[in-house]
């Protein structure tokens, strides 16, 4: 497969001028037996499989799949008869339960057991968080048919997640994806989640090279252009990936299983490539050199056997030791590049080049607010979503808005909120003035609240420990009341040590947890977490304070602003309640 996806030329070479990269010492490699060498799965009829003899002490989500290929609910119609039957009595039996609460994640269907019975949330693929007004609209359109229940939320990985969905309506929604040229296959569970890149794409005048027809090319390759790819489906656990574009990191290599970071070799443009990076309630890890450059025409190739050697060989026990970094630790670097060559056409790979293209000393650039594009004549627009919630309404105003002032496009970001690329000069006052950005989704937002990213919660997430959206907007308006911020500060929160929310990124992070309160009663908590950055300097916070009731919160960042990030005290008037 990955041979039919090709460029038909070669883009531009970047005019950015190359800096050296350090190349750090090679750790001890470890000894590694010839058999375990053997690849752990087969194809049997057009799936892989694992195989009999590594079965032993495998966990719970693999023998599902292996009592039933997940992708046959779509490469096969599964869900169409699925969805007929009554949901209550699809929850009656086992197998038909494995279907509801894990198996549809691979249709990117997660069922709300434990807080929205019988809902779901549907996550989308959407390569380098690019989407349309008509994508946007028929969007607004499925989540306004169920009422309260009914909402979307723009993801930290540039994608929409819509809620409120029921079974029966899946083949239907399904249906009108594809009609705008949209997908949610694989997007759950041990998938290749939705593929990142610079949410400047094409319009910044300081971009080294516009990421958006690789992250396409990489989506087109994961899903079989929206059909299918069973070859990679069944990996050992979740699998992230993105291509860095700018010098502003935008795309967060360093937390990305594998991250192409463009580089020059003999004068050819192409990527130097990180692997492994990622987080988990017991271990989180920053990527590292793979030691490898590609050029462009190899991106998919080397994508695709980086994908099989950890299929292939990636631990199946234990969930929380199944990412791809524990086998990268077990082969060791240069081991796992052996395997990753053995799976490359013509069995080569090219040593990493010197010459990377970001440059090392760059002070990350905010998007928010109104910028000049490449293009003359016209500016993006790029507008705060408080903590990545919309509604129906905000959809569809949102798709309204970028027909009249731009060309119908919108652009998701990390940080969970949106672009409006191409607006004309001459449109940008009567833009900012639309209601929609004076009530809503402001370009100029405070500072703290530019910063504040939120995962689902408790609302609907069953994982998660505490409620995360409304209490994070609570919490920084509060804070705001305190004290004055001149400067950038990052607030991420999650709910429970998945960290979907990303706390380990942020300047101060809040994982939810339960604590106790001044009287030793059980209350919702959160361990708090200090000192992450981004960018070429790139580093994970760490625990600053563990178990802190969540109504103790405000005093405890109001300190930590005042010591850390030289925020100023705001003198309350006289009388001020």
């Amino acid at each position: 497969m990955a041979s039919s996806f090709r460029f038909l030329s070669t883009p531009p070479l970047p005019s950015s001028a190359p800096t050296k990269l350090s190349a750090a010492t090679a750790p001890p490699q470890p000894d590694v037996a010839a058999e375990r060498l053997e690849p752990r799965v087969e194809e049997r009829e057009g799936y892989w499989v694992l195989k009999e003899k590594f079965r032993e002490g495998i966990n719970v989500q693999e023998k599902v799949k292996i009592q039933r290929e997940p992708m046959k609910l779509y490469m096969e119609s599964g869900i169409e008869e699925l969805a007929k039957l009554p949901f209550e009595e699809l929850d009656k039996v086992k197998d038909t339960k494995d279907d509801i609460d894990v198996r549809l994640k691979w249709l990117g269907l997660f069922h709300r057991r434990k807080h929205h019975y019988g809902r779901f949330m549907m996550r989308l693929k959407l390569p380098n968080g690019v989407t349309t007004s008509a994508q946007t609209r028929y969007l607004a359109s499925v989540i306004r048919k169920y009422g309260k229940d009914g909402c979307a939320d723009v993801t930290t990985r540039q994608n929409w997640q819509i809620r409120g969905i029921v079974l029966a309506d899946v083949p239907d929604i399904l249906k009108g994806l594809a009609e705008v040229g949209l997908t949610s296959l694989q997007s759950g569970m041990d998938n290749v989640r939705n593929p990142v890149g610079n949410p400047l794409a094409g319009i910044d005048p300081q971009e080294i090279v516009d990421t958006r027809p690789y992250t396409n090319l990489l989506s087109q390759y994961i899903t079989g252009n929206s059909l299918g790819n069973p070859t990679i489906t069944n990996l050992p656990r979740k699998w992230n990936v993105c291509v860095i574009g700018s010098h502003d990191l935008y795309e967060h290599p360093h937390i990305n299983d594998l991250a192409y970071m463009p580089a020059t070799k003999d004068g050819k443009f192409g990527f130097n490539l990180l692997v492994g990076g990622f987080f988990s309630p017991k271990r989180c890890a920053e990527a590292v050199p793979l030691d490898a450059w590609v050029s462009t025409e190899d991106m998919i190739p080397v994508c695709k056997a980086i994908l099989e050697a950890y299929r292939d060989l990636g631990f199946r026990g234990n969930r929380q030791k199944t990412r791809m970094m524990w086998l990268i630790d077990e082969l060791g670097i240069e081991g796992f590049r052996s395997e990753v060559v053995k799976r490359m056409p013509f069995k080569k790979l090219e040593r990493a080049s010197s010459e990377d293209l970001v440059q090392q000393q760059w002070e990350r650039r905010d998007y928010i607010g109104l910028h000049p594009q490449k293009q003359e004549g016209v500016s993006f627009v790029g507008l705060h979503i408080p903590v990545g919630r919309v509604q129906a309404d905000d959809m569809d105003e949102l798709a309204r808005i970028a027909d009249e002032y731009g060309t119908g496009e919108l652009r998701l970001t990390v940080e969970q909120n949106i672009i409006i690329p191409n607006v004309e000069n001459r449109k940008l006052q009567a833009l900012l003035e639309e209601p929609l950005l004076q009530e809503k989704f402001s370009p100029e937002p405070s500072i703290l609240m530019k910063g504040l990213v939120a995962c689902t919660g408790n609302q609907f997430c069953g994982q998660a420990i505490i409620e995360t959206k409304q209490r994070a907007l609570k919490v920084t308006e509060e804070v705001e009341r305190h004290v004055a911020v001149t400067r950038p500060v990052r607030m991420h929160w999650t709910g429970c040590p998945n960290t979907c929310g990303q706390v380990q990124v942020a300047d101060i992070g809040f994982m939810g947890c339960m604590a106790r309160d001044e009287n030793g009663k059980p209350c919702e908590g959160a361990d708090v977490f200090l000192g992450g950055r981004i960018g070429s300097d790139s580093h994970l916070g760490d625990i600053y304070k563990k178990s802190v009731p969540c109504k103790d919160l405000v005093p405890l960042v109001v300190d930590i602003l005042v010591k850390h990030f030289g925020a100023v005290p705001r003198e309350r008037e006289e009388g001020d309640e």
